[in-house]
């Protein structure tokens, strides 16, 4: 028999072995995991930043700048899993990102709806 000349991240799966291979999902794909505050507060700054980026858009800024500031609250919470109480700068750039999309939205719906 000789050797493949094919490289194995190339070769197929299918194979005579009908053994079935155990599936162990990455680390990072466990749902019974709680969101920890350091999750929580990039994805306030993410829900900010998009709020900053939407205000444009009739109200869809002032929602997302108001989930930034929900989130970024629940990524301050004492009881959040992963929480450090000496850390006071978790969540702050989430809340002022949805602040500023929230701020932006009102001013841009103020100028806009009057000529609508």
């Amino acid at each position: 028999m000789t050797a493949s000349t094919i490289p194995p991240h190339e070769q197929s799966d299918n194979t005579d072995n009908t053994e079935s291979r155990a599936h162990t999902p990455p680390d990072w794909w466990d749902h019974h995991r709680p969101i920890n505050s350091d999750e929580y507060s990039d994805m306030a700054l993410m829900l900010g930043a998009l709020s900053i980026l939407t205000f444009w858009m009739f109200g869809l800024g002032i929602l997302l700048g108001a989930a930034a500031i929900g989130t970024a609250l629940a990524a301050r919470r004492p009881d959040t899993p992963g929480h450090d109480p000496g850390d006071s700068s978790a969540g702050i750039v989430g809340i002022l990102t949805g602040i500023a999309g929230i701020a932006f939205g009102i001013v841009f719906l103020t100028a806009a709806l009057p000529h609508l």
